[in-house]
Formats: C-alpha cells, sequence, structure tokens
C-alpha cells in the first residue's frame, strides 16, 4: 500500500468549509412546548389577574420595585393587558424588564406575548428569516419571550404583595 500524497491528505479548502458552517437545519417549533408556556402563562396571569372582568389596574410590590398590569382591551373570547415594571428610587434600571403587551385568549385559556417594549408583533417574518435582520430577532424569538413571561410571572407570584388602599372610618391606611 503506497503511503497518501500530499493532495489526498490536504484539508478542504476555506471556502467550502464556511458554507458547510453556515448551512444550519431550519428552525422548527416545538408547538407541544410553546403551547404547554402559554398555558401556564395563562393559569399565573390569572391568580394575579383576580377580577379581570371588572377590574382594569393591578400593583404588585417587589423586592426592588413593582409591577403594573393595566387591561388595554377587551373583547368577548380575548383581553389584551400591559405588564411593566419600575424601580423603587435609586435602584438603577440597569436589568429593567421590557414593557410587555400580552394576549390572553379566554377560549383556548393560553395567554401570548404580542408585543415587547411597544414593538409588535413578534417573528412577524414567520419562521423562515434571514439572520441578522433589522430587529435582530431570533428564530425562536416568540418561545423565548414567552418563557421569560413565566419567569417573571412565577416571580411575582412567589415574591409579590398586593397593593391596596385601606381606609377604615374614613382614614387610609
Amino acid at each position: 500500500m503506497a503511503p497518501p500524497t500530499d493532495t489526498e491528505t490536504e484539508a478542504p479548502p476555506a471556502e467550502q468549509m464556511s458554507r458547510k458552517a453556515q448551512q444550519k437545519p431550519a428552525y422548527r417549533v416545538n408547538l407541544s412546548d410553546y403551547h404547554a408556556d402559554c398555558d401556564a402563562n395563562y393559569v399565573r396571569l390569572c391568580k394575579l389577574l383576580p377580577g379581570l372582568e371588572e377590574r382594569c389596574y393591578w400593583r404588585y410590590r417587589m423586592p426592588a420595585g413593582a409591577l403594573e398590569m393595566s387591561v388595554q382591551e377587551r373583547s368577548r373570547y380575548t383581553t389584551e393587558v400591559r405588564l411593566s415594571a419600575c424601580r423603587d428610587r435609586g435602584d438603577s434600571d440597569w436589568l429593567m424588564p421590557p414593557q410587555l403587551t400580552v394576549r390572553l385568549y379566554h377560549d383556548t385559556r393560553m395567554a401570548e406575548v404580542v408585543a415587547v417594549g411597544g414593538r409588535g408583533p413578534l417573528g412577524e417574518q414567520g419562521v423562515n428569516f434571514t439572520y441578522p435582520n433589522p430587529r435582530m430577532e431570533q428564530a425562536d424569538e416568540r418561545q423565548q419571550v414567552n418563557r421569560f413571561l413565566g419567569e417573571w410571572l412565577g416571580h411575582c407570584l412567589t415574591n409579590g404583595r398586593v397593593e391596596f388602599d385601606l381606609i377604615l372610618e374614613g382614614r387610609r391606611f
């Protein structure tokens, strides 16, 4: 058997390697995980929004600020709620969570983030878009932001305290 020649052991050209590295498998939505996140977020929001049919505003005190939730739009089968955080005085806003707009679908008992920081809809070009794009969105942007919402709501359920005015005999406490 003859030893290999230089051309047989030579590495493939860099151009061919870079094309291979760029060919990623197409992103596939894991629909069951996505629906599970939206289902869980609906349950969390229902716990945090008592009296959703009548009320329009809720405020929960958090360790370093507050979470404010307000109804933006109501219809027969959906309710759109805006969630925003505010910080205590003196705290930096270095890690302020973005303002989220969440649509609750009452007939399917799901809640989905439809806008982040006032910008929406998320993933408006579907899952087959190129990256980088003008909004620098990843293919799984919707999944990520709905998981973030779940973590944020879980934190609020664990650490939040409802704020309300207590009035007894004409005095506010």
